[in-house]
């Protein structure tokens, strides 16, 4: 299911704020072991790069296929955990250098898809923690590489 896509770069619909959050991937989908035929689904713990409103970016040495649809749960330091759905919009599978910003980690970007109002208004008070935390206004990172605890 879902194919691969390199990130691509360029403006974002919300801004990014640089983030160093546990996140719990799982797979709302079912996959089928070639070797047994049986049904499994995916979950692995990661660690965000950036956050926002609109996603988030996941470090992995195992990124999703594009396409995927996910349930993403953030460890947010106010409440124990916020469950987001998702879908895997980009994946990038190795390091890369890129000028001036330093090497590029792998992962996947997810897209936050179908929450509720008070999910967001979750989302939105923690990314306004980050933004009084450190600075007035949240980083538009274009590095996933680069993050603040």
């Amino acid at each position: 299911m879902g194919q691969w896509r390199q990130a691509q770069t360029g403006l974002q619909k919300f801004p990014r704020v640089s983030t160093a959050l546990p996140v719990r991937i799982s797979t709302v989908d079912a996959e089928i072991d070639l070797d047994t035929g049986k049904t499994f689904f995916r979950s692995a713990e990661a660690t965000t790069a950036n956050l926002s409103r609109g996603g988030a970016f996941v470090r992995s040495w195992e990124p999703l296929a594009a396409g995927r649809r996910v349930i993403i749960a953030i460890g947010l330091p106010e409440i124990e955990e916020l469950q987001l759905m998702g879908r895997v919009a980009w994946t990038r599978r190795a390091l890369r250098a890129r000028e001036a910003e330093g090497i590029e980690v792998p992962g996947y970007g997810v897209e936050f898809v179908g929450h509720s109002t008070a999910e967001l208004a979750t989302l939105d008070r923690h990314l306004a923690g980050l933004q009084r935390r450190f600075g007035s206004s949240p980083t538009a990172n274009t590095n996933p590489a680069f993050s603040r605890p």
